[in-house]
């Protein structure tokens, strides 16, 4: 054998060696690596004992539209560290953008809450297609956990106000309101999804009793 067709021979074998061995760190990484875990804005939490039912009978539709503040708008659950600094809690992800789930929710819970009178998300109500019907408009201005001693707690921050949707120009419109609410839960990523859940339902709860 020639000297010029044994080199070729062997840098292809070391090539080859270099390969399976890179795929087998690779492979070794991913198994190594935590699982994330996936939550979103999910169950049905009881109704607040302190709920009441409003005064305002027309039906309501919730903008689809409820403005987050920026931070949330990622796949990441955020928790507060430091005076101003904020940390992924680790290996825990939502599985859907907040975003799209809290419109959903808050008009689930302002129909749990208003029974009999209808609430739709972004649609007239049919079941009140020929009557009056308000739209209601969510701001978000904070919803962020923060450390609690050994715990964590949950500041939601958020206002509301209505338009006419199909009513006349001057009907008289239940008064804009804001609510700040805390729900205080153990630091673990399980409790800390479910405390989103039941932040949502105490706003509902807060939008209906001021109307």
């Amino acid at each position: 054998m020639s000297i010029s067709t044994a080199l070729p021979s062997r840098r292809q074998g070391l090539c080859t060696l270099l390969a399976f061995a890179a795929a087998a760190l690779a492979g070794c990484a991913t198994r190594d690596a935590p699982a994330r875990r996936l939550y979103g804005l999910t169950g049905t939490p009881p109704l607040p004992p302190e709920a009441k039912p409003g005064q305002d009978g027309r039906a309501w539709v919730l903008s689809p539209q409820i403005a987050l503040p920026e931070l949330l708008d990622r796949d990441e659950i955020l928790v507060a560290e430091g005076s101003a600094g904020l940390r992924p809690w680790p290996e825990s992800r939502w599985a859907e953008p907040l975003r799209d789930a809290l419109p959903r929710v808050l008009a689930e819970d302002l129909w749990r809450l208003r029974q009999p009178y209808p609430v739709a998300l972004g649609g007239t109500p049919q079941s009140d297609a020929s009557g009056e019907s308000l739209r209601l408009i969510v701001q978000v201005d904070e919803w962020l956990a923060r450390p609690e001693g050994t715990r964590l707690q949950l500041h939601l921050r958020a206002h509301w106000h209505w338009t006419p949707l199909h009513a006349p120009a001057n009907t008289a419109l239940p008064v804009a309101g804001r609510a700040e609410l805390n729900v205080p839960c153990p630091a673990q990523a399980d409790a800390l999804a479910d405390a989103y859940r039941r932040s949502v339902m105490l706003l509902a709860a807060r939008i209906v009793a001021a109307s």
